[in-house]
């Protein structure tokens, strides 16, 4: 399995916060680029694979999210969403790392493809795969990539203008 890591932020020890930098409303036809919380621009969300559950759902409540990237020293090892937390409820399981999605599972979209997208085609993405995210994956060699960014469906659906689907 290659090595997913996250842009270089200070990461370790800070409680999560939220910054992102101001939307814009969206049409279909616009670059799907701009659909994207770009990680080199805003630090990305991320949470301990060993983080107790009510924890993280406290904290996406805290900040209004619904997904973390789940991070192992400075690794990106997997994504976690407010669901995935929902719905281990219902088991035994306490940590993040018992109900994430692992990282060679992740809904993923490589940034060369991104680049080359429209906000349409990423509403088509969403639509046929049934996922609610998409990791943002740039390519350093074959066995290291980059987690670029992440694409939430629910906020391309909010920023796009009357008329702008499809």
């Amino acid at each position: 399995m290659s090595t997913l890591l996250v842009p270089e932020f200070d990461l370790q020890g800070a409680p999560a916060t939220r910054h992102r930098t101001k939307s814009r409303r969206l049409r279909a036809s616009d670059p799907a680029v701009r659909a994207m919380t770009d990680f080199f621009r805003d630090p990305p969300l991320t949470i301990a694979a060993d983080c107790e559950l009510d924890t993280a759902m406290d904290d996406m409540f805290r900040l209004g999210v619904r997904a973390f990237l789940v991070v192992q020293d400075l690794t990106v090892v997997g994504l976690v969403t407010s669901d995935d937390i929902r719905h281990a409820r219902r088991t035994q399981a306490s940590q993040v790392n018992e109900v994430m999605t692992p990282a060679v599972d992740m809904p993923a979209i490589d940034w060369q493809t991104l680049r080359q997208s429209t906000v349409r085609d990423l509403l088509e993405i969403f639509e046929g795969a049934e996922v609610h995210h998409l990791v943002v994956l740039e390519t350093e060699s074959t066995q290291r990539h980059t987690v670029r960014g992440l694409v939430q469906r629910s906020r391309v659906e909010q920023r796009l203008l009357p008329g702008g689907a499809p």
